[in-house]
């Protein structure tokens, strides 16, 4: 039972060495959603929003397999306060609003909002609502104007 050993045709493995090597991974995302105002923006991506899937990424080196072992992933609620508790920028941040496009009256040369044909601007100097406005508050806001008289 006693082979003499061959040292000349030694397996190209013997003498390496497996490692199991743990990976932390952050993803984040933002997502552009229509809505009146931070609150009800937020409510929407947390109901339509989020990760369907995770696919991890497995190959081949020098004919050796690349393997997933085990994986984990959750939700991070604190992510999202530490998120601006650390001085990084507002998590929800307005970036278009839908306005009138302004048209230029071919008679008079005047401009004029054309409320049928809107256009989304990302110019704030433009923007009617701030960005913590509600759709209740800026209809409240065009009644008492409406109802206004102008001396």
């Amino acid at each position: 039972m006693n082979k003499p050993i061959n040292k000349e045709n030694t397996h190209q493995d013997i003498g390496k060495q497996k490692f199991r090597v743990r990976n932390h991974y952050t993803a984040w995302v933002e997502y552009d959603v229509v809505a009146n105002s931070k609150d009800e923006a937020e409510d929407i991506v947390r109901d339509q929003g989020g990760i369907e899937k995770i696919e991890w990424t497995e190959g081949y080196h020098k004919d050796e397999p690349v393997e997933v072992y085990c994986s984990d992933y959750n939700f991070d609620g604190d992510a999202d306060s530490d998120y601006e508790k650390y001085g990084r920028t507002d998590r929800i941040q307005k970036v278009s609003e839908c306005v009138p496009y302004e048209d230029q009256n071919i008679d008079t040369g005047e401009y004029e909002d054309n409320y049928e044909d809107p256009e989304w601007t990302t110019d704030s100097y433009r923007w009617v609502k701030n960005d913590e406005e509600s759709e209740q508050s800026s209809n409240t806001k065009k009644k008492v104007e409406e109802d206004e008289i102008p001396f």
